[in-house]
């Protein structure tokens, strides 16, 4: 019976890290900003040479 118990756990706990990773996805420019690097698509390139941000990429994140 713990070992059910402790299996139920281990999954919930699973559960939530996984929900938790999912939520925070970053975007391309974000990923090659903390590789250092500039972002290489097309539509950020373009972006960045008109001073803008990429709406594709970089959707406005709404506050709470």
């Amino acid at each position: 019976m713990k070992s059910v118990k402790a299996l139920t756990a281990f999954a919930c706990a699973m559960a939530i890290f996984a929900s938790m990773s999912i939520a925070r996805a970053e975007t391309c420019c974000e990923k090659a900003k903390a590789a250092g690097k500039e972002c290489a698509h097309k539509c950020c390139v373009k972006a960045a040479k008109d001073g803008k941000t990429c709406e594709k990429c970089n959707p406005k994140k709404e506050s709470k």
